[in-house]
């Protein structure tokens, strides 16, 4: 009975590793099909998909005409609202030109600006 504790102390990285492994899996395999930009009537939610390089937010809801300015700076989309808020949004460099183009279409009377890389 005390070898079960024992096993898990001693190989505790290599299960959360592994748990991890699993969440990652799942959470891609879920959000595979799942728009980047979703309107929904005057807001938009911003879904957390396999598109994103980095992202601890499952889902943002902004208003669509709260966001003034789009710029992008390597692959990074920022948003910002008139409230001088802003929400960075990190693609992967293979979808950095569908979410520049749905967020034109979305923000269509936002400034948007490159900042290079």
């Amino acid at each position: 009975m005390e070898e079960l504790p024992s096993f898990i102390f001693k190989n505790l990285f290599l299960i959360l590793l592994a748990v991890f492994a699993l969440i990652s899996f799942i959470f891609h395999y879920k959000s595979r099909n799942r728009e980047l930009f979703d309107v929904n009537g005057d807001q938009v939610l911003i879904n957390r998909t396999s598109k994103l390089r980095f992202s601890f937010v499952h889902r943002t809801a902004i208003r669509i005409d709260s966001v003034v300015r789009v710029e992008v700076h390597g692959n990074r989309l920022s948003l910002f609202q008139r409230s001088n808020n802003a929400i960075d949004i990190w693609l992967h460099a293979e979808h950095l030109e569908s979410g520049i183009n749905k967020a034109k279409s979305v923000f269509s009377h936002a400034d948007f600006s490159s900042k290079g890389n």
